[in-house]
């Protein structure tokens, strides 16, 4: 009977070359549903503690779900899982396009990579076909160049490649990955471990389709599209603008990172903003599969910096964390950026980060002259900022040492120059002030996975009068502001769900609270596509149980309480614009971290979940 998945997964070992299809069984995918979960059960049933995430021993679990592929909007992402390079804790990132339904429709629920290859190489899948191939024609190529040489060897119309580009290859730490050219699992340095298995590549082919239970009901979400996307909020400025239409509003919040996380409000931000520079530059859009939202907004430009098309234009983190947050304005400038960071296959966040970092420090006299090879760097100046990413990507001087990350830097640097190190667990943060969002400065800390904006609902989800967090059990008063129990409650709840979505691989623009679909309507995606009575609170179980697989891969590692830190400027107020005096309150804050682990059930002097609650989540398997 159709099930939505394929009941195969697909094992490389790329130090002996040999390539493995393996069966699990239905409570397998009952249990763990795919996406960061199936990756987080490898690392757990497969690895220790203390391997090396750029040696043999990694695993990186490239997996999609059991409704990846039906014919519905926001049900087309995929999830790359490893140990993270740039943090040392689990890595996590995902990505929209093509490449979890045409890895579903070849016939795998997720591949897994194993050990090293030997020389350069690209794996080929196209159906039953599966090979290791010689990659050395693509080595140090840009990431469309080496997309342009693979597609031009496919045989059938669907395929789909993920790549790590010339940055992943040369192990830089938060390099990306590449979904063919225009979406990209940005966050944890997934590209770097890719790289270090001395994978370029994996092309996936296939003219099959995925069998689900229902197709005749998946077709009735089409009909809850047409009703209410010209009504809500955020999803008709997704459809008309994509992220960057969003600019200006947060900007207006005192929400838009400025000035290496000092600022919340840039004056220039509406620059920045889609609504004015998309008549200048816009170059139509592009979509994930069966999505009629259409978020991904492409660019081009000639002067002053020419751009091409083929990437994909800046998301918002990219407009603020390359743009504002470095004092660059400039739209075409900020997706020039954005341009180079894709083509060499790094994460625009954190590429933003470490350069306020390095620039503040400069700005600051923290940093020995010698060390920038009589370079410049400063803000405001996106020339710079082109040079520094081009000498990150290539390993290059005052570049190499950055590529390497935070903690590496600040060895090499000087302790001089820590306190301009906006991070949490190695992980540059995103545009989300922490000092503006109480959830978000609770989440940066204690994410598994590090700093990250959409791990869990942001502040606004706290509402009394909202139905959409009521039916979490969200209860209690509280503000955008506000930072007490409910707040933590609030956070607590929504990574769960969230987590459910991360599993399931589904969109957060159309599936969170408050936008496209209901809860009731994902439990009936997840009936539609399995077959499977399921209820909300088997789903909310599931995000929970792959949560605490995290958690446990990060105890395992070595990770307690005491990583679980905000960088000190998060509890400076901020001195002006709409947000000013915000900040994160450093008495509370330990107390909120407190509230969460007990509302977690982990132990709130370690951090690790307790045996009851690991028994609870059918993960008495994991000992930690």
């Amino acid at each position: 009977m159709p099930k939505g998945y394929n009941g195969v997964i697909l094992i490389i070992d790329l130090s002996s070359g040999n390539i493995e299809k393996k069966a699990f069984s239905e409570d397998f995918y009952r249990l763990y549903m795919g996406g960061g979960a199936f990756g987080a059960y490898f690392l757990l049933a497969e690895t220790t503690g203390v391997i090396d995430p750029l040696g043999d021993e990694n695993i990186l679990t490239i997996a999609p779900s059991i409704t990846t592929g039906c014919n519905v909007t926001g049900v087309s992402r995929c999830s790359a899982v490893a140990i993270s390079p740039l943090t040392g804790a689990i890595g996590e990132g995902q990505a929209g396009g093509n490449i979890g339904p045409i890895i579903k429709h070849a016939g795998y629920d997720a591949i897994v990579l194993k050990g090293k290859s030997k020389t350069l190489s690209y794996i080929y899948i196209e159906d039953d076909l599966v090979e290791i191939r010689d990659g050395s024609h693509l080595r140090q190529k840009n990431v469309s160049d080496v997309y342009d040489l693979l597609i031009q060897d496919s045989s059938k119309r669907k395929t789909s490649i993920i790549q790590c580009g010339p940055a992943g290859e040369k192990c830089v730490r938060f390099a990306s990955l590449l979904v063919d050219r225009n979406n990209v699992v940005g966050r944890t340095g997934m590209g770097a471990v890719m790289g270090s298995k001395g994978v370029r590549a994996i092309v996936v082919k296939s003219e099959n389709k995925t069998q689900f239970h229902d197709n005749n009901s998946l077709k009735s979400f089409n009909q809850i599209l047409k009703d209410k996307i010209d009504q809500t909020g955020f999803p008709r400025i997704l459809k008309e603008h994509g992220t960057p239409g969003v600019v200006s509003i947060q900007a207006n919040g005192g929400n838009l990172a400025s000035y290496n996380y000092r600022s919340g409000f840039h004056k220039g931000h509406h620059k920045l903003d889609a609504s004015s520079f998309e008549k200048e530059i816009g170059a139509g859009k592009a979509t994930c599969p069966g999505c009629i939202v259409a978020c991904r907004k492409r660019v081009k430009a000639e002067s002053p910096y020419k751009v091409s098309d083929k990437l994909g234009g800046p998301e918002f983190e990219t407009l603020s964390i390359l743009g504002s947050n470095l004092d660059i304005t400039d739209a075409v400038a900020v997706a020039k950026a954005n341009e180079l960071c894709n083509e060499f296959g790094l994460d625009t966040i954190t590429t933003g980060a470490i350069a306020g970092y390095l620039f503040e420090s400069i700005e600051n006299n923290a940093i020995e002259s010698n060390v920038l090879d009589g370079k410049t760097f400063r803000f405001g100046n996106a020339q710079d900022l082109f040079d520094l990413i081009d000498l990150i990507a290539k390993r290059e001087g005052v570049g190499d040492i950055l590529a390497d990350g935070f903690y590496k830097a600040i060895e090499k640097l000087g302790e001089k120059t820590a306190p301009y190190a906006i991070h949490c667990k190695g992980q540059g943060l995103p545009a989300h002030l922490a000092q503006v969002k109480p959830s978000q400065a609770l989440m940066y800390a204690a994410c598994p996975i590090g700093g990250d904006h959409q791990s869990a609902e942001h502040d606004w989800f706290l509402n009394r009068e909202d139905q959409d967090s009521r039916a979490l059990g969200i209860f209690g008063e509280g503000d955008a502001k506000s930072n007490n129990l409910a707040k933590v409650r609030m956070t607590v709840y929504g990574q769960m769900y969230y987590s459910v979505l991360d599993t399931l691989t589904l969109c957060m623009f159309t599936w969170g609270p408050g936008n496209l679909f209901s809860y009731q309507d994902l439990v009936n995606l997840v009936s539609f596509t399995t077959g499977w009575k399921t209820t909300m609170w088997e789903l909310m179980k599931v995000g929970e149980r792959k949560i605490n697989m995290m958690k446990a891969i990060n105890i395992k590692r070595g990770f307690t309480v005491k990583d679980d830190i905000l960088p000190d400027r998060l509890y400076d107020p901020i001195p002006d614009g709409p947000s000013a005096g915000s900040c994160v309150n450093r008495d509370r804050f330990p107390d909120m971290l407190k509230e969460y682990y007990g509302l977690m059930g982990w132990d709130p002097e370690t951090g690790k979940p307790t045996t009851g609650k690991l028994q609870e989540l059918g993960l008495d398997w994991v000992a930690i």
